[in-house]
């Protein structure tokens, strides 16, 4: 199993791509599925889309994300 897959099957709520800089590969960025998060939410630091430069740093900010309380 890739990083990426591996990614994918931790945050199944999450969709998770790379962008492009140019020619070359950006930043890996995820964005939330089926949530729109509320303004107590985003005060609280949840965020709808993530960004880091690599998967492994994305990981980490995911995990911080899933530790955010969430309305219910």
């Amino acid at each position: 199993m890739t990083e990426l897959e591996e990614l994918v099957a931790r945050f199944p709520g999450w969709s998770i791509w790379r962008s492009r800089a140019g020619d070359r590969p950006g930043d890996w960025y995820a964005t939330r599925r089926g949530h729109r998060i509320s303004q107590a939410e985003v005060v609280a630091g949840v965020c709808m889309t993530v960004a880091a430069p690599t998967l492994d740093e994305l990981g980490h900010v995911l995990d911080q994300q899933t530790d955010r309380p969430m309305a219910q």
